[in-house]
């Protein structure tokens, strides 16, 4: 018996130097003839009514959207009623949503009309998932990785809510998809940040973003959500037994608020902070952050604003909001604050990304340490070569 790589359930068998072929959805399923050959017209009809399970033996699931039984499209339609999926953020949802539709309709061949929404997910295997990611990867490896996530989703449905296959028959257990470090959104380093404050002095915009998105290391959406009510006053009780009163903006990030409300964030306002909102006029209340009609800015336009911005400094393109808030968490790092304080002030959910700030500054501290250490040692040769050559003199 053979099956064909491009027919998932179809297999042949050869009878008197003849080959016929057949479709069986399982193991338990009757088998379904097939007539003439794989790219015959009746064969391909064929085919498709059987895997659309119009052989008057399927069930057609009640769904919004006509799906197939067990296939990847009706684990797609059963993924959005999760309450895993509930708490996933709307960004999050949509990001997914794309991957998937994008692989539901990617062809199991490009030569034929079946496309894996109607395929059952139980003939998904290693081989040919692997072919669909490698396809991706050959031209962005970012994208490749995502879509191995989106994929492992709808399998996540298979395996652990609706019971379809065993989890040792995932076929995604083998695959990895491995990117290199992102070069994209940088730290500032010093000269760059005082090009950009010498053009943009305090109280303009420009200005009031940079600090916010430098001094609090927020997220591009907090930071056009911040509001001056968000900014209180509190008497803490500091480690050593003494009591300060902290001003500090007090809000939830916007990251998250769908699955767990969003991390409450608590960030004291440093110095050159305060001195960036300053001149600014609060007694209207709203967002810190407004243009210069006195509206507040969308999320999204920030992004722009801030590349106009930058431009404006004479800055190369590459620089932006989100840069600011690693270049925060790399100030700390550099600042030798502990790690799991960086994870608290920045509102990370792990320390994968914490560790990568302490592990770069640590990095330039160990550098720093062997240049002087060679300085030092070339400097004792240097003195010792001087008393020779005195005592060759006297």
């Amino acid at each position: 018996m053979a099956k064909h790589p491009d027919y998932p359930g179809a297999s042949s068998r050869v009878v008197n130097g003849k080959e016929y072929w057949r479709f069986r959805a399982n193991r338990h399923a009757r088998q379904i003839a097939l007539p003439g050959q794989p790219g015959d017209e009746a064969f391909e009809a064929c085919y498709r009514r059987a895997v659309e399970g119009c052989t008057g033996k399927s069930e057609i699931i009640d769904m919004p959207g006509r799906v197939l039984p067990r296939s990847f499209g009706h684990a797609a339609r059963r993924l959005e009623s999760t309450m895993e999926w509930a708490d996933f953020d709307p960004a999050t949802q949509a990001k997914n949503s794309n991957l998937i539709e994008r692989f539901l309709n990617m062809p199991v061949d490009p030569e034929h009309v079946v496309t894996w929404r109607d395929v059952p997910v139980e003939y998904m295997d290693a081989d040919r998932l692997r072919t669909i990611i490698e396809g991706i990867f050959k031209t962005n490896r970012t994208v490749a990785k995502h879509m191995l996530v989106a994929v492992k989703k709808l399998l996540w449905v298979a395996i652990e809510v609706e019971k379809w296959i065993k989890p040792q028959d995932d076929p995604s257990l083998s695959i990895r998809v491995r990117i290199p470090k992102s070069t994209k959104n940088p730290a500032w380093p010093i000269a760059i940040r005082e090009k950009y404050e010498e053009r943009h002095p305090i109280g303009t915009p420009a200005r009031t973003c940079y600090a916010l998105g430098f001094w609090l290391g927020n997220r591009r959406g907090d930071i056009a959500d911040l509001e001056w009510d968000d900014l209180v006053t509190e008497e803490i009780e500091l480690f050593d037994g003494s009591l300060a009163l902290i001003e500090a903006f007090a809000f939830r990030q916007k990251k998250n608020r769908n699955r767990h409300g969003g991390r409450e964030m608590f960030i004291p306002v440093v110095d050159k902070l305060a001195a960036a909102l300053d001149p600014l006029d609060r007694s209207k209340g709203g967002t810190v952050l407004k243009n210069g009609y006195g509206n507040p800015f969308s999320e999204k336009s920030l992004t722009g604003m801030m590349q106009h911005w930058t431009r404006q400094a004479d800055i190369p393109d590459g620089y932006t909001l989100h840069g600011l808030r690693r270049t925060f968490g790399t100030y700390l790092a550099e600042c030798n604050i502990q790690a799991r304080a960086i994870m608290e002030a920045m509102g990370h959910s792990s320390m994968t990304v914490t560790d990568n700030y302490v592990r770069e500054a640590n990095k330039k501290r160990i550098a720093v340490d062997i240049a002087i250490a060679i300085n030092q040692r070339e400097e004792k040769r240097d003195q010792m070569k001087r008393r020779a050559t005195l005592r060759v003199v006297r």
